[in-house]
């Protein structure tokens, strides 16, 4: 399921247009300042000062406290990029949360292979998803569908100030897509809260922060049909995920023999150690 989620961050992700020279450092320099009084040695007193087009209130400033309560660092560079679009004037954020039939240890089991996790779905959904990690320690990857959706992400946060790890997690990256007649692609923030309801079960709470460069684009983020549209993404993703990993615990393998890339042994291990998460669980 943690592929979909990322999938529907991606989505989530994809708005840009041409910006001003030099609008995502003051954005950084300003947001920053005035919502967590911090000051990035790299900016000036000029650039720290409030864009007069914001305000800087409870809401605006929200994702900010979040986020340093969550244990994300402010003078991390891993997220400057992040600032770089949140202290922007536009702003959406979309919403997604329910239910999946898998237990806690699967879920961050596929969380902390997600290259494995894409297999598996493309195993038994006859999907073409791909997840490769960029850096060894597997906080940096990037994905496809095989088709229209492409990302490149870093995992910023997995246990929001050290609670419960694997179950709070803060993704920021970049991604392209084409939703209807717009050929997008932009930036986001996404965190994703999973809770164990029992042995069988999680609920999750699914957040998207993206940062519109412009009225316009404001406006085709907010239209119910390009929310329709993305949600419809995300069903379906989700239940690709869901139906891959039930049918694994199940003990169906026929999938699994007949699938060729499953035949190398470069797998192997994540089988083994996936068929042990799905056994202890019952």
């Amino acid at each position: 399921m943690q592929f979909a989620f990322i999938f529907a961050f991606f989505l989530f992700s994809t708005i840009y247009a041409a910006e001003a020279p030099n609008l995502g450092h003051l954005a950084m320099c300003s947001g920053v300042k005035q919502c967590l009084n911090y000051d990035f040695p790299q900016c000036s007193a000029e650039e720290k000062k409030p864009n007069p087009d914001i305000k800087y209130n409870t809401e605006f400033c929200a994702p900010y406290i979040e986020l340093k309560n969550r244990g994300l660092k402010t003078n991390n560079p891993k997220a400057y990029d992040l600032y770089r679009y949140m202290g922007r004037q536009y702003r959406v954020v979309y919403k997604l949360n329910g239910k999946l039939p898998v237990s806690k240890e699967m879920m961050i089991y596929l969380f902390d292979n997600m290259d494995f996790t894409a297999q598996l779905v493309n195993a038994y959904r006859k999907t073409k998803y791909t997840i490769k990690y960029d850096t060894p320690n597997k906080k940096a990857f990037s994905g496809d569908n095989g088709d229209n959706l492409f990302g490149s992400f870093v995992w910023l946060l997995n246990d929001s100030a050290g609670r419960e790890p694997g179950m709070h997690n803060v993704f920021f990256g970049r991604g392209k897509t084409k939703i209807l007649a717009w050929k997008l692609h932009g930036t986001a923030t996404a965190i994703l809260d999973l809770k164990e309801i029992n042995k069988d079960s999680v609920s999750y709470d699914f957040r998207s922060i993206v940062s519109p460069s412009g009225a316009v684009l404001n406006s085709i983020m907010n239209l119910g049909i390009f929310n329709k549209v993305v949600n419809g993404y995300i069903k379906e993703i989700v239940g690709n995920i869901e139906g891959a990993a039930s049918e694994f615990a199940k003990g169906n393998r026929t999938p699994i023999s007949n699938y060729a890339v499953f035949k190398s042994g470069k797998w192997k291990k994540n089988l083994v150690e996936f068929d042990a998460v799905t056994k202890n669980k019952k």
